[in-house]
C-alpha cells in the first residue's frame, strides 16, 4: 500500500558560495534518488533547511536546476545550536511510496556523516560503493523507538552533556534517531531547560550498576516538581579513541568524566596510565579533537568518536562487563497510553523510634516488592533525611493505594514520582 514516507539527507559545503550549495545540494539529491529508486513524480514535498552560517541561496534551486519543477518545496533556516554542525544542509523529502521503513536509505554525505553515527552504514542493496562520495553513510532505518508512538511526542529532550553523550545516545535509542535534543553542561540546566519550556522532557541518570546512584540528580527530583514517566536501563560500552595517527602504545593519558574512569579503572591502571577528570565523556572527545595532545586520549561513546572524527583504540573497556545506566525520563505533564510496572515515592519520616520500620512494613506485609531505597540529607533541616524508594506495581493499584495511606501517620511528608513502564535497551 502507497504511504509518504519519510527520506532524510544531509551535507555540508566547504564555503558559503552559491556554486558550492548548489553543487553539494545537487550531489545529496542524486544519490538519494539512485538509492531509492524515485522519481520526482513520486515525491509530495520537500524541506530544506540550512544551519546559520549558510547565507548565499536557497537549496531548493538546486532541485529545480535538475529539473525537479512539479514538487513543492520549502526552505528554511535552523536556529543556533551551541556545538552543532557547521554550514550543514538537511534534506526533508516526503516520498509516496510502497516501500517499508526498513527499505528506505537516508543519505549522508560529507562531514555530515558525523550527524547519524547511531544508524547503520551500509549500502541499498545492489548498490555500487564506488559511485558514491568518499565520505558517504548510507543508512539503514534507525532502530524502532522503545517509546510507544502515542507518547513519543515529548521531544525536544533535555540532557546532562554534550553532543555525542551516552545520554543522548540513549535519547536516540529510546525515542528514535529524529529526536530533537537539548544539550545542557549540568544536571541543573537540563532541569532548567524543561522549567523554561526549551526542553519538554529531560533524561537523567540515576544509577550506575557499577558506580551506584547519581545523588545530584536525586536532589533536583525533590527541588522540581517533575513526574517519572519511563525508566530506562541503557548498556553503556565504553570506547577508548584518539586523534588519527595515535597507536595504543603511545597512550599516556586518559580524560573522561569521572564516573567513565571509575568504571574503567582497572583497566586503565593495568596499562599504567594516568587517568584525569572532566566534566563530560563526550566533552573530553571534543576537547580532544579540537587540540590534539600527543599521548593522550578519551574515554567515551563510539557516537563521540564518529562524531569528532577521532580514532577508535579500542572497544569495551568497562571493567564490568555488564554495564548499565539506569535513566529517568522526566516530564512536567503526565503522558497517556503507558502501562507503568513500578512507581517511586520519595517521604520524610519523624525523629521517632521505629517509623522507618513502620514504612517498610507496610509494604512488605502487603507483598509489595522494594526494588531500591536510597537516602539524601534534608538541606533544610539538618540530621534529618529524604527516603527514595522504588517499588514494584503501579501506584493505582489497591494494594500500593492501600500502602501509601496507611505510611501516612508515620511520614513528616509523601510525594509520588511517578508511576511508569521500564525498558532496557541492550
Amino acid at each position: 500500500m502507497t504511504q509518504t514516507r519519510g527520506l532524510r539527507g544531509a551535507t555540508t559545503i566547504d564555503a558559503d558560495t552559491t556554486h558550492d550549495i548548489l553543487t553539494a545540494t545537487q550531489e545529496l539529491l542524486e544519490v538519494m534518488a539512485e538509492l531509492n529508486g524515485f522519481s520526482p513524480d513520486d515525491l509530495a514535498s520537500i524541506f530544506f533547511t540550512v544551519t546559520p552560517d549558510v547565507t548565499a541561496t536557497f537549496p531548493a534551486r538546486a532541485a529545480r536546476q535538475l529539473g525537479w519543477s512539479q514538487v513543492p518545496m520549502m526552505c528554511g533556516r535552523e536556529m543556533t545550536s551551541p556545538g552543532g554542525l557547521q554550514r550543514c544542509i538537511r534534506v526533508l523529502v516526503h516520498w509516496n511510496t510502497d516501500k517499508t521503513p526498513s527499505e528506505v536509505r537516508h543519505v549522508y554525505l560529507r562531514g555530515a556523516r558525523h550527524l547519524r553515527p547511531d544508524w547503520a552504514g551500509e549500502l541499498a542493496p545492489g548498490a555500487d560503493e564506488a559511485t558514491l562520495p568518499r565520505t558517504a553513510v548510507v543508512a539503514d532505518a534507525p532502530p524502532e523507538p522503545a517509546l510507544p508512538p502515542a507518547v513519543g511526542d515529548v521531544a525536544p529532550v533535555a540532557f546532562q552533556g554534550e553532543p555525542g553523550a551516552y545520554s543522548q545516545e540513549a535519547i536516540y535509542r529510546f525515542l528514535g534517531a529524529d529526536t530533537p535534543s537539548v544539550p545542557s553542561p549540568t544536571f541543573a540546566d537540563a532541569f532548567d531547560a524543561v522549567a523554561q519550556g526549551r526542553a519538554q522532557a529531560a533524561l537523567m541518570p540515576v544509577e550506575n550498576s557499577t558506580t551506584g546512584s547519581i545523588y545530584p540528580v536525586y536532589d533536583l527530583m525533590l527541588a522540581h516538581d517533575l513526574t517519572v514517566q519511563a525508566e530506562v536501563i541503557f548498556r553503556v560500552r565504553h570506547v577508548l579513541m584518539a586523534p588519527a595517527g595515535t597507536a595504543l602504545a603511545d597512550v599516556r593519558e586518559v580524560w573522561s568524566h569521572p564516573q567513565a574512569l571509575e568504571q574503567c579503572a582497572r583497566w586503565i591502571a593495568s596499562h599504567g596510565w594516568s587517568p584525569q577528570p572532566v566534566h563530560d565523556t563526550a566533552g573530553a572527545a571534543r576537547q580532544l579533537a579540537d587540540a590534539p595532545r600527543p599521548g593522550v586520549a578519551a574515554i567515551a561513546s563510539e557516537v563521540a568518536a564518529a562524531r569528532y572524527g577521532l580514532t577508535v583504540l579500542a572497544r569495551d573497556i568497562q571493567d564490568v562487563a555488564a554495564n548499565y545506566t539506569r535513566f529517568v525520563l522526566l516530564t512536567p505533564r503526565p503522558l497517556p497510553a503507558l502501562a507503568p510496572t513500578k512507581t517511586s515515592i520519595l517521604f520524610a519520616t519523624r525523629h521517632v523510634a521505629g517509623d522507618l520500620y513502620s514504612v517498610l512494613a507496610q509494604f512488605a506485609v502487603r507483598e509489595i516488592n522494594l526494588t531500591r531505597i536510597a537516602s539524601r540529607p534534608d538541606r533544610k533541616t539538618p540530621w534529618n533525611y529524604i527516603f527514595y524508594l522504588d517499588l514494584e506495581g503501579p501506584a493505582a493499584s489497591p494494594r500500593v493505594q492501600e500502602a501509601l495511606a496507611a505510611i501516612g501517620p508515620h511520614v513528616t511528608f509523601l510525594r509520588v514520582l511517578g508511576s511508569f513502564p521500564s525498558f532496557t535497551l541492550e
